[in-house]
């Protein structure tokens, strides 16, 4: 499965792509595993997240906004462009393109040929990255802290003066629609695919994040320059530099290279808004294949809702690989041979399911022990040890890297652009940290109402299981 846990980041090169969590563990029944593994004692958490020196913000007159912050201990520096873009900014029309221009625009610049550009990255000791996610794009450098002005150099080349070079166009265009074939032909993925066009019904995201092989297949360099223009516009952009260096130097760099970004404002998603499941939804395929797959799951908050940080909490306890009754326990049981947990991050109404493959004698058990587990988050809330386990694993893995500074231009520029400000990782603890387990209980309840699941059986006469 795609990994869509992005952890704050869209992309992975991006999350970009997470970025997008699957937690490929797996589990088998009802097993209680707080009864079966003892969590530990409850202890109070106190806040980690590190908000570092403050942050220099500055928006041009074209709109691009340049956030710029101080990181004098580091030996590295980076830099990150976000734009909003991705599938709630597509049509059916153009579903996945936006993965095809990230790509291509990282392969040349109208002053710099493909060889030319690859040349002084390596000089430059930096590495460029690109992806996109379902509501943003991210291309960003790395590079140690004396290339700094390379870097700023570098990237706004890239972002602003892509020169699509037809080999690279080529190339991004079937890299991204062998993506998009592989969500239909990947049994796992098609089930997931199947889930969403359930659970986000009249939205965009009842598409896969990686788009349609129909919306990218017909896509030229002519088109890859038109969507350049349209998300590559100040407004619609922006700019995050962090680590080693003068802040008010790296400033003024950063104001002269994008002030020659066109002028354009924010953009709005494409409209539509998912159809609210009126009640338990099933469909069911079958396939000329061996074993079954599984996803289930119910409506979650996106990361811009004031319920996101518990259910960060509820993703961590279902996939988590050492005491999970879902992600552990299956498994352990044999009821299922992969077991995964996806919570996308989508901005305002994501989904959490769990997908899983079986042989079809296990389905009916591990489907009803993944509804068994979910269902009882509404009624029953995590004992003092599960919760406070699950609570420090969330801290920790959130902020775990929150000073790399790849990392923390990467988190900044995101949620920048997403409207929700770069502190927003300081906001998401302080509502971690104001949870308990009871509140937790009452905000499943909210939210897992009427389930969604997708499966994909063997065809009957040729199932050997």
């Amino acid at each position: 499965m795609p990994s869509q846990n992005r952890g704050f980041h869209s992309i992975s090169g991006l999350w970009p792509l997470s970025a997008v969590a699957a937690f490929f563990l797996l589990i088998p029944t009802l097993a209680l595993g707080q009864e079966e593994r003892p969590a530990p004692r409850a202890v109070p958490r106190v806040p980690i997240y590190d908000p570092g020196t403050p942050v220099q913000k500055k928006v041009l007159k074209n709109g691009v906004t340049i956030l710029v912050q101080e990181q004098r201990t580091s030996e590295r520096v980076a830099g990150a462009v976000a734009a909003r873009m991705g599938t709630v900014y597509e049509s059916d029309d153009d579903a996945g393109r936006g993965q095809v221009l990230i790509k291509a625009m990282i392969a040349g610049t109208q002053k710099l040929k493909p060889v030319e550009l690859a040349l002084r990255l390596l000089a430059a000791d930096a590495k460029l990255e690109a992806g996109v996610g379902p509501d943003l794009g991210q291309i960003a450098i790395t590079t140690k802290r004396e290339q700094v002005d390379q870097a700023i150099d570098l990237l706004s080349q890239v972002v602003l003066e892509p020169a699509f070079p037809d080999t690279a166009v080529d190339a991004s265009r079937q890299r991204a629609l062998t993506l998009a074939a592989d969500e239909n032909e990947n049994p796992l993925k098609a089930a997931y695919s199947m889930y969403l066009a359930s659970m986000f019904r009249g939205s965009p995201l009842a598409r896969p994040v990686s788009g349609t092989v129909s919306g990218i297949a017909d896509c030229r360099k002519k088109d890859l320059v038109a969507l350049h223009q349209k998300y590559f516009a100040g407004g619609n952009m922006v700019v995050a530099f962090v680590g080693n260096f003068d802040g008010k130097r790296v400033m003024d760099q950063l104001e002269k290279a994008f002030a020659a970004a066109p002028a354009g404002r924010a953009l709005d998603p494409v409209a539509g808004n998912p159809v609210p499941l009126a009640a338990d939804t099933t469909v069911t395929t079958e396939r000329d294949m061996p074993s079954s797959v599984l996803a289930f799951g119910y409506p979650a908050p996106g990361y811009t809702d004031p319920d996101y940080a518990a259910f960060k909490i509820i993703e961590f306890y279902l996939a988590s690989p050492d005491r999970s009754p879902v992600s552990y326990w299956l498994k352990q049981r044999g009821q299922s041979s992969i077991v995964g947990v996806i919570y996308p991050p989508y901005p305002k109404r994501s989904s959490m399911a769990v997908y899983l493959g079986a042989p079809p004698r296990s389905l009916p058990a591990a489907r009803d022990t993944v509804a068994a587990v979910m269902g009882r988050l509404r009624t029953q809330a995590l004992d003092d040890g599960e919760w406070a386990e699950q609570l420090k694993r969330v801290q920790n893995s959130t902020f775990a890297n929150q000073n790399d500074p790849l990392v923390r231009a990467r988190a900044m520029s995101q949620f920048e652009a997403a409207g929700v400000g770069y502190e927003f990782q300081r906001h998401f603890e302080e509502a971690l940290l104001k949870l308990n387990p009871e509140s937790l209980r009452e905000t499943a309840a909210r939210w897992f109402t009427h389930s969604s699941e997708a499966a994909i059986t063997p065809v009957r006469n040729e199932s050997k299981l």
